[in-house]
Parts: C-alpha cells; sequence; structure tokens
C-alpha cells in the first residue's frame, strides 16, 4: 500500500447504540476523532485546556499576516486532511520552496534527493516489502519492532546512507531529531514515507508537490470545531474517573459523564489526573518527547522567499541550541519563523548569533513557543513492544488513544489514526 491509501483496517459492520463520548483535547487528532463521531452518530463533548482550538497547528496573526507556529505542510499523500480541506471548503496555496542553506557562507541550495537514484532505494523498497508492509497505514504499531533499531544503525545495517542524506535535514528541521540522536528508525521510515517523494502520486488539490491553508493552518481546525456541537475551551481536567458504566471526567468547570474516553493527549501529560491502570503507569513513564521551540520574529537581512533548512545545524545533536530551519512566507515582510532543539534560555541566547551569521538582523522577538514535539518510544521499549500494548488497551476502561503517540507527530498520520480508530470502535448508531 502507497502512502495515503485508505487503511486496511476492516471497517465497521452494522449499527450500533448511541454512545456518548468526552474527547480530551482540540488538535487535529482530537477533533478529527470528533467529526468522525458525531457524523456515526453519537454524542461528542470537547474538552481543550487552552483558549483555543488547533493544537500544534496554531497560527497567529502580525501585520495582517497569518504565521502557523507549528504544522503546516502538505504533501500530495496527504489524502485524508485534503478530503477535510475539500469538504469544509478551505482555501490552499502552493508552500514556500525548500532550501538548504550553508550556515557559513549563506549559500542556498536545493535538497539532494541522491536516494532516489543510486539503487538505494530499490534496496528501500525490497526491505520495506519484506520487513514492514503497512507503514504507510495509520498508526505505528504494525511496524515498529522492525523499526526499533536507533536510526543510524539501521542505515548503516542496510546501507541507506543516501536515504539519510535525503531526507535527513528536513527531518530534524521539522523537530523530529537529529540522526545521531538515540531515535528508533520507525520514525524516520514513517517521515520519509510522507513526504509523498516514495509515492506516485504528484499532485492533490490542483497542487503539485507541498501545499497548506490560506490565512494559517488552523483555518482548517476552527471549521472543523465550528461544526462540532459541543467543543469547551479553556477548561482543565481535574481528574478522571473510569469504571464498567463508563467514564466521568472532572473539570474546573464541573463533571462531564460519558460512555467513553478518547485521550487525544499524550498518555504522559494526561496522567496526574488519569486514575491510571499499572499498564498505562508503565507506557506513561516511557514516553519521551523532544524540546522544539518556535520563535516568531522581525529579521531583516537574511535570505528570502523560502523555508530554509540549516545545514550545519541539522547535521548533529551538538549543535542543540541553535536555529535548525526558518520560514520566510510573505515576500515584503521582514517577519521570519524560526525553529530550534534546546532549552529555552539556550534558543533565546543563540538565536541572534544565528541569525547575523547568515546575514541578517534579529530584531523584534513577536512570540516563543515551546513544544514537548513528537512523543515517541525509544528503541529499547519499541522492541519491547510498547506500541503494541498501547493499541491492546484500545476500549480497555472504555478509554481510547490517538495522537502524536500512537500515530507519529504529524497532521496527516494523526488524523488518518484518528479516523480509522473511531470507524472501527464506534459503529454508526442507530
Amino acid at each position: 500500500m502507497n502512502a495515503g491509501q485508505e487503511p486496511m483496517s476492516p471497517p465497521s459492520e452494522g449499527t450500533a447504540r448511541h454512545r456518548s463520548v468526552v474527547v480530551v483535547g482540540a488538535g487535529p487528532s482530537g477533533l478529527a476523532t470528533a467529526r468522525e463521531l458525531e457524523r456515526a452518530g453519537h454524542r461528542v463533548t470537547v474538552l481543550e485546556e487552552q483558549d483555543t482550538v488547533a493544537g500544534k497547528c496554531r497560527s497567529v496573526d502580525i501585520d495582517g499576516h497569518a504565521y502557523d507556529l507549528g504544522g503546516h505542510i502538505c504533501t500530495p499523500v496527504y489524502e485524508r486532511t485534503a478530503a477535510l480541506l475539500d469538504e469544509l471548503d478551505v482555501e490552499t496555496e502552493r508552500t514556500s520552496r525548500y532550501r538548504v542553506l550553508d550556515t557559513e557562507g549563506g549559500e542556498a541550495a536545493r535538497q539532494t534527493m541522491s536516494f532516489l537514484g543510486d539503487g538505494a532505494l530499490r534496496r528501500y523498497l525490497a526491505l520495506r516489502e519484506r520487513e514492514f508492509p503497512h507503514i504507510a497505514e495509520p498508526g505505528l504499531a504494525h511496524s515498529a519492532r522492525a523499526l526499533a533499531a536507533p536510526v543510524a544503525e539501521w542505515l548503516a545495517e542496510h546501507r541507506l546512507h543516501s536515504m539519510a542524506e535525503s531526507f535527513g535535514t528536513g527531518y530534524t528541521a521539522a523537530g523530529y531529531g537529529h540522526l545521531d540522536d538515540d531515535l528508533p528508525a520507525l520514525y524516520f521510515v514513517k517521515y520519509a514515507e510522507m513526504t509523498g517523494l516514495l509515492s506516485q502520486r504528484t499532485q492533490l488539490l490542483g497542487h503539485t508537490g507541498a501545499f497548506t491553508v490560506v490565512g494559517g493552518f488552523d483555518t482548517l481546525w476552527r471549521r472543523v470545531a465550528d461544526e462540532l456541537k459541543d467543543v469547551r475551551c479553556g477548561v482543565r481536567v481535574v481528574s478522571v474517573e473510569r469504571d464498567a458504566d463508563g467514564v466521568r471526567v472532572h473539570t474546573d468547570a464541573g463533571p462531564v459523564s460519558a460512555d467513553a474516553l478518547v485521550l487525544a493527549v499524550p498518555l504522559d501529560r494526561i496522567l496526574p489526573v488519569l486514575d491510571a491502570t499499572e499498564e498505562e503507569r508503565d507506557l506513561a513513564g516511557r514516553v519521551r518527547a523532544n524540546a522544539y521551540h518556535t520563535t516568531l520574529a522581525s529579521a531583516p537581512g537574511l535570505p528570502e522567499d523560502a523555508f530554509y533548512f540549516l545545514g550545519r545545524h541539522t547535521a548533529s545533536r551538538a549543535a542543540s541550541g541553535h536555529c535548525v530551519s526558518y520560514h520566510h512566507r510573505y515576500p515584503g515582510s521582514e517577519v521570519r519563523t524560526f525553529y530550534s532543539y534546546g532549552r529555552p534560555e539556550d534558543v533565546a541566547a543563540l538565536l541572534p548569533d544565528d541569525v547575523a551569521r547568515l546575514g541578517g538582523r534579529l530584531e523584534e522577538v513577536h512570540l516563543r513557543q515551546a513544544w514537548a514535539f513528537m512523543p515517541h518510544f525509544g528503541s529499547a521499549d519499541l522492541a519491547d513492544g510498547a506500541l503494541e500494548r498501547l493499541e491492546a488497551l484500545q476500549g480497555r476502561a472504555n478509554t481510547y488513544y490517538v495522537g502524536g503517540l500512537p500515530a507519529f507527530e504529524l497532521i496527516e498520520s494523526t488524523v488518518a489514526h484518528a479516523q480509522d480508530l473511531a470507524r472501527r470502535h464506534f459503529p454508526p448508531a442507530h
């Protein structure tokens, strides 16, 4: 199955009773789940701690332009996201070109695509067919054990060094970690599949290549939320009680009772208020995340009109704290979106020097946003079956898990997994 195709999991058969469901988290996975449930005839309440929906796809306005703080780039394999955009009449546009920028000389070049032409692609496709044929389908558990090895070790074992050259810079720039980190190959391979470069599909919604949403990506998620019946923002979950009869979610605005609970936030984040089982506590204790930062700032003098990956800073984790990429989206504007890893104080201290080294000048900082990005398991935990254990929990204690941990921290991946889960576990109601 190529990236972007419908999942192989069987659809629900027949009909079922109406169920009430509480969804905790109003990012893409929570909203996609809620939309599927309501369309199937179930009653849904969405609870969001922040004062707005969209999660890591939030956008902000500066001087009349919308700037996306997190996920916003779609590729030709984003079929589920494209269907939402089309159904909700959300306008799209081609995104900026990509360039790799030399942090010393300031020279910009196209990303190398040697992997697509040096024989490595054939080896990869044969390996995929043999060891992880379901990698492009929703979820991660189906491929986790086959790709549990650290990514650098896995690439070396299979002589796929050019795959790192072609995809590694973008992977790191997007927040998924450096290739010399102790990160399982699973996440790197999932990213590569979702770029669309390994798919025969080249167009989607009339765009050849990558595209995004006019006016900010949270436009889509606000429209999804607007069509739902009960979305409550600015509500903090205080505790969760579950038993055989259903769930009771206590919030600072009062309790909400339902037949089922969908957790669209990472398990480790909800753990302090969850009446967690021993299995949930153990899995939550194994979750890791990347310290990733978005900085919106005015910085005149830098190269313009592209999404720039800073080659030297993406090459090794030793560059933590330094800017790994920046996006100049609007011609005539001096505002850029900068992305970095590391401690907040290091990011703030190093950004002016990074900008100056590229020939620019950091002026006003409009916003800083720190993310606990890409919830994931380490290599040993994947080899021991952590993701399979998480999937085995689906439905137990009337609880379901969606989002970046079971699906991968990418818009299309979380939306596809959320929709698939809703369709499998919540048949259409009478």
